[in-house]
């Protein structure tokens, strides 16, 4: 595995975008009542909170609009309202079972973002000191 070129952390950005709104928008449906059929059961919430599902199909869609067009000041905004969310789901009270299950997932995968927002934003890596302004090479 080579080092982290600004190409990759672009494309790592776009993937950890692409996952974690993918959950978001699956959660969104579940507290809107879906039941997801899987062959070997199916997932549903027992108490859907139709409330949590509108802030989660926000979040959802900011999430993937920023990883559809790769921009990173969206992509913060995103992480951000991710965090917020999943921090206000795991406050309360009547958020149980598969969805205080989601809540948990959703925390790898917001510091996952986290981490690709960090390497995006330094463009994947130290630069060589000539690179870097203010420092000429001698």
């Amino acid at each position: 595995m080579g080092t982290i070129t600004p190409d990759r952390s672009a494309k790592l950005l776009r993937i950890v975008l692409l996952i974690d709104a993918a959950v978001f928008l699956g959660a969104a449906l579940l507290n809107a009542g879906v039941e997801i059929p899987l062959g070997f059961g199916t997932l549903r919430f027992a108490d859907p909170i139709w409330q949590a599902g509108t802030g989660e199909a926000i979040i959802g869609a900011t999430l993937l609009a920023a990883g559809l067009t790769g921009r990173v000041r969206l992509s913060w905004v995103a992480w951000s309202m991710s965090v917020l969310g999943i921090l206000f789901g795991l406050s309360s009270a009547r958020v149980q079972g598969l969805a205080r299950d989601i809540h948990v997932v959703l925390i790898p995968l917001a510091v996952l973002l986290l981490v690709a927002l960090l390497l995006a934003r330094t463009g994947g890596g130290p630069r060589p000191s000539h690179a870097v302004p203010g420092k000429e090479r001698r």
